[in-house]
């Protein structure tokens, strides 16, 4: 991990603040005296920019490290309610919208399903009215901007969702400027796999380390790729696109216009595809039997088979952490990332998913005698929402420039 160390000339007063707040945000709480012996600042330098960040309300005290001696230091942390993003999380079946405070806590959120051909108007109507409910909340006088996480392809500079497969024949959605010119609130837009990857990075087991992947496994397949410090995008910001890598050169087309891509085979409605007609042909499994003569087999009735040992329903995950498997051992062999987290709809196989993935790929890597990859379930909920939050909030911290959000919001 890359160690920082701050300086005590006012010409560079925003990075330290940056600095301070940064490392402030990692932990539960952290004394003036281990900041100074983190950042280099001497008591002097980390004084006035402690009280700034306590009169901003941007932290708070709390409470003391007991110690068998001596004065005991006072701790610092985050406070909650010192900033907020509205996030926008997209998806092929709905939109969920929420308020999320400085420490990640969601404050408030809706859902609104899309209805059957619904048209593109109707749902930005839709979103806009729910923003502007967000904006008649207590909270509203300290929200940042507004973070959108969608489905890629998107071009993140722009802020534009350009042509997600499966996405209701929307394209091009210029959301950014939609949003801006609206509420007159700062935008960001990422895609979903990048915003699972900050999420985990900022409240989950992606604290741990500064090189790890989050893997995606949904209605498509992506990755958010952490490496020391930033999400790596590619020259345009197109780049993680795991899903579209072929793992069978003689395989069907995807939409992309690759053959064999991941995606036709590993999505959940793919498994699903495949699930049904299986137990139409008949499989050796009489649960699966059973809900096949009243309707279509749905995720929730195989992770429901797997809980009940249904070997038909382990066997399908064992076949899907093979498929996964070949692309996570390709991403280990190039980039060598110290741990690969799992989530989105996927981690709710849990264990019958991890186990066989774990597996196979431990076989297969080139550094496998000598260096091992951690593969793990992402246990932190809402991380979309989190990591979409995030987008904002983050790009706040690093700034270091509190005055003109202190002033607007509070003076």
């Amino acid at each position: 991990m890359i160690k920082l160390k701050g300086s005590n000339s006012n010409a560079i007063k925003q990075q330290n603040r940056a600095l301070i707040l940064n490392i402030i945000k990692q932990g539960k709480g952290v004394s003036r005296a281990e900041l100074s012996k983190m950042t280099g600042l001497s008591k002097g330098g980390i004084t006035p920019i402690i009280n700034d960040l306590l009169s901003m309300g941007l932290i708070e005290e709390a409470g003391v490290v007991h110690t068998d001696s001596g004065r005991r230091p006072t701790l610092l942390k985050l406070k909650p309610s010192g900033a907020y993003a509205i996030v926008v999380d997209w998806t092929r079946k709905n939109y969920t919208a929420a308020i999320v405070d400085l420490k990640g806590n969601i404050v408030v959120e809706e859902v609104y399903s899309f209805l059957h051909n619904e048209v593109l108007e109707n749902v930005l109507n839709n979103l806009k009215n729910t923003i502007r409910g967000f904006l008649a909340r207590p909270e509203a006088s300290r929200i940042l901007g507004i973070g959108v996480v969608a489905p890629g392809p998107i071009d993140i500079e722009k802020g534009i969702v350009l042509s997600p497969a499966n996405f209701h024949g929307w394209s091009n959605i210029p959301i950014k400027d939609i949003l801006e010119e609206e509420f007159n609130l700062r935008v960001k837009i990422d895609n979903n796999a990048n915003a699972y990857a900050l999420a985990e990075k900022n409240y989950g087991r992606g604290k741990e380390y500064s090189k790890f992947m989050h893997i995606a496994v949904d209605e498509g397949i992506g990755a958010g790729i952490y490496l020391d410090g930033y999400i790596y995008r590619g020259n345009g910001g197109f780049g993680s696109e795991i899903g579209h890598i072929s793992i069978n050169i003689d395989g069907p087309v995807c939409e992309c216009g690759n053959n064999g891509c991941l995606e036709v085979y590993a999505t959940i409605p793919k498994i699903l595809e495949h699930i049904n007609i299986y137990t139409e042909l008949g499989v050796p499994s009489d649960y699966l039997i059973n809900i096949r003569k009243k309707r279509l087999i749905e995720w929730n009735d195989i992770i429901e088979g797997l809980e009940k040992g249904d070997e038909v329903c382990i066997r399908l995950m064992e076949k899907e952490a093979q498929y996964l498997g070949n692309v996570l051992i390709t991403l280990i062999n190039l980039l060598e990332p110290e741990a690969i987290i799992m989530g989105s709809k996927i981690s709710s196989a849990g264990k019958f998913i991890l186990e066989p993935l774990k597996r196979y790929v431990s076989q297969r890597t080139v550094t496998r005698e000598f260096q091992k990859c951690h593969i793990f379930i992402s246990d932190l909920p809402k991380a979309s929402l989190k990591g979409g939050a995030m987008l904002i909030l983050q790009d706040f911290i690093d700034s270091g420039n509190y005055e003109e959000y202190y002033n607007a919001t509070l003076g």
